[in-house]
């Protein structure tokens, strides 16, 4: 993985947290973007938004910029070969909004025949310890599945030998990390949201699968 602090200028950012704010009022609408929910911690008899997958489509700003030369140069010089998508999606992570545990990705992509995928995460807040940031092993960088629990968390003695890094990231700021690393967050603890893209891509060698992703979805 890797993190690079101001890679998108002050108005891309700006743009971006607006473009946020526009998704994030969307109604449910079946067979177009697909909204998630969950119970937060301080309300458990209430939902609330968790993410919105599959934007894409029906945002060309934000299928612009990601699509951008500038996302697409670094995918291709991290992955050796140019890159397509395979899914899209904005954690909202509300206050209260829960973590996820220590897990890879790469389990729940086997289905497609791809070894390799990248995601670019990009803060639309600040993460913060408080608000559940991003936090990623730095000695796992085999590509291979480790040991793990049926519901794909990974098990606690592996996670009791890893090195650990806290990404306390800034709007503008661009994360990439493979789908083999283990990686995980808390919940959030603060009173605002922690906000962030996911778009994770493919080696284009690999095909483009994104809509049979979806489809399954």
């Amino acid at each position: 993985w890797v993190g690079l602090r101001g890679f998108l200028s002050e108005h891309e950012t700006s743009r971006l947290e607006a473009w946020t704010q526009e998704v994030e009022q969307w109604a449910e609408v079946p067979g177009k973007w697909m909204r998630y929910y969950e119970r937060p911690a301080h309300a458990p008899d209430k939902k609330q938004l968790a993410r919105i997958e599959n934007f894409f489509p029906y945002h060309k700003g934000l299928a612009d910029l990601f699509r951008g030369e500038r996302f697409l140069d670094l995918l291709e010089e991290c992955c050796d070969e140019p890159v397509v998508l395979f899914k899209d999606k904005i954690n909202f992570k509300l206050p209260g909004g829960a973590g996820f545990a220590p897990h890879q990705d790469a389990p729940a992509y086997v289905d497609f025949g791809i070894e390799h995928h990248l995601t670019v995460m990009v803060p639309v807040d600040a993460f913060t310890a408080e608000n559940g940031c991003l936090e990623m092993a730095l000695n796992a960088t085999s590509r291979r599945f480790l040991p793990q629990h049926p519901d794909g968390t990974l098990r606690p003695e592996v996670c009791a030998e890893f090195k650990t890094a806290a990404l306390l990231a800034e709007p503008g700021d661009v994360i990439v990390f493979d789908a083999w690393v283990p990686h995980w967050s808390g919940p959030n603890k603060s009173a605002g949201p922690r906000r962030s893209y996911y778009l994770t891509f493919n080696p284009a060698s690999a095909g483009d699968h994104r809509l049979d992703y979806y489809r399954r979805k």
